[in-house]
C-alpha cells in the first residue's frame, strides 16, 4: 500500500481567495495532488500543526495580524475555523509546543504566547513581550528538550534567548547574542543529536552555526559559511534552513537555488552543491519527507510548488513535478 502524505500550504492572497491548500504527496513518485482548498484568511504566510494532528494554526500576515486556529477533519478533508486571536503586529512565524502556541511579529517587534485546551483550540493569550521599535522578530523556536526559546531579530541582527514557564505561560528574557553585521537572522533549525543550531541570514546569504550550553547560558559561534556558489552575482536573500543531522539545506531567493551541506565533525558544514531550481523565489521548502528522496519547494514569484529529486552527487534536480498555487510561501507535512 502506498501511504500518501498530507501537505498544507500557506500562500499570499485575500480572504475571498483560496489561500490555504491541502494536498497529498506520493513519496514514491514525488507527485502532488489536490485534496481541498480554503478561503477566509488573508495572507496565511506560515502554518503549523500540533503534535496530535488535530489542529492547524495559521497566521494572517497583515498590519493588525491574527492567529487562526482550525480543527482538522481527515475523514472529510475539511478545516473548520475554531477561533482567531490578535497578534499585536504583523506576524510571520508560529511555533507550537504542547499546550502553548508562540507567534513572532515582524512588524510590531514582539512575541506573543497563547494557551490551548486539550483539543488544541486556542483559549487565551498568556504573554506579549515587546522589543525595540526597530526590531523585526522573524522566528521563535524552542531549543530541543528544554524550556528555552530563541527568537531572531532581523532588524537588530540579534538572537534573543528566553526561558518559558509552562505553568504561567510567561516568557522571561535571559540573554542575547549579536549576529555578524549585516546578517539579518531569519530562520533557525537544530541538529537532532548535538547542542548546535543553524541560522540562515537574509541580508548576507550566510549560515551561522552556534554551539550552546543552556546550563551556563552560553552560546558560541562555530562557523559562518556562504549559501551561494563563488561565481554567484545575483542579488540574493537567504530564506529557509532545514537540518536532518546528516545534511543541511538552505533556500536562496534571487539566486533561486537550494544549497546542500554535508554535516561533518562536531556539526560543522561542508558545502556539497548549489542546485538551481528553474523557478523563482523559493521562500520555503519541505525536506523532512520520509525516504529522503524529494524536497517540495514553494516558489512565491513563479506561483508554483516544484518537487526536486535528490541526485547521487547529493544535489537536487527538478523532477518536472509541478503544482500551481498562487504565491505559495509555506509548506508543512502533517
Amino acid at each position: 500500500m502506498n501511504p500518501l502524505l498530507d501537505v498544507f500550504v500557506g500562500s499570499y492572497g485575500e480572504k475571498n481567495e483560496e489561500t490555504i491548500h491541502w494536498l497529498s504527496f506520493d513519496p514514491l513518485i514525488g507527485k502532488l495532488a489536490k485534496v481541498a482548498a480554503f478561503e477566509g484568511i488573508d495572507n496565511p504566510s506560515f502554518v503549523e500543526i500540533n503534535t496530535d494532528k488535530s489542529c492547524l494554526y495559521a497566521i494572517s500576515e497583515v498590519k493588525q495580524g491574527e492567529v487562526v486556529c482550525y480543527g482538522i477533519d481527515p475523514l472529510n478533508n475539511q478545516l473548520t475555523e475554531w477561533n482567531r486571536h490578535p497578534t499585536h503586529g504583523g506576524p510571520c512565524y508560529i511555533e507550537v509546543n504542547g499546550d502553548h502556541v508562540f507567534v513572532s511579529n515582524y512588524t510590531g517587534g514582539n512575541l506573543v504566547v497563547y494557551r490551548t485546551n486539550e483539543n488544541g483550540k486556542i483559549e487565551e493569550e498568556t504573554d506579549c513581550i515587546h522589543f525595540s521599535t526597530e526590531s523585526r522578530l522573524h522566528t521563535i523556536r524552542r531549543l530541543p528538550k528544554s524550556n528555552y526559546y530563541v527568537a531572531t531579530d532581523l532588524g537588530q541582527h540579534k538572537l534573543y534567548f528566553l526561558h518559558f514557564n509552562q505553568e504561567t505561560g510567561k516568557l522571561q528574557r535571559r540573554f542575547e547574542v549579536e549576529t555578524p553585521y549585516p546578517s539579518g537572522p531569519r530562520h533557525i533549525d537544530f541538529h537532532p543529536e548535538i547542542e548546535l543550531f543553524y541560522v540562515v541570514n537574509e541580508f548576507d546569504s550566510t549560515i551561522l552555526a552556534y554551539a550552546y550550553d543552556l546550563e551556563k547560558e552560553l552560546v558560541q559561534l562555530q562557523q559562518r559559511v556562504s549559501t551561494l556558489s563563488s561565481d554567484a552575482k545575483q542579488e540574493n536573500y537567504g530564506a529557509e534552513v532545514q537540518c536532518n543531522g546528516e545534511f543541511l539545506y538552505v533556500s536562496n531567493r534571487g539566486h533561486d537555488s537550494i544549497t546542500t551541506y554535508e554535516i561533518i565533525n562536531n556539526g560543522l558544514l561542508n558545502k556539497l552543491s548549489v542546485s538551481r531550481l528553474g523557478s523563482k523565489w523559493p521562500r520555503h521548502f519541505q525536506s523532512k519527507i520520509p525516504g529522503d528522496k524529494y524536497v517540495i519547494v514553494a516558489n512565491e514569484h513563479s506561483n508554483e510548488l516544484i518537487v526536486m529529486e535528490k541526485t547521487i552527487q547529493d544535489g537536487w534536480v527538478n523532477s518536472n513535478q509541478r503544482y500551481a498555487v498562487p504565491r505559495p510561501v509555506c509548506v508543512k507535512l502533517m
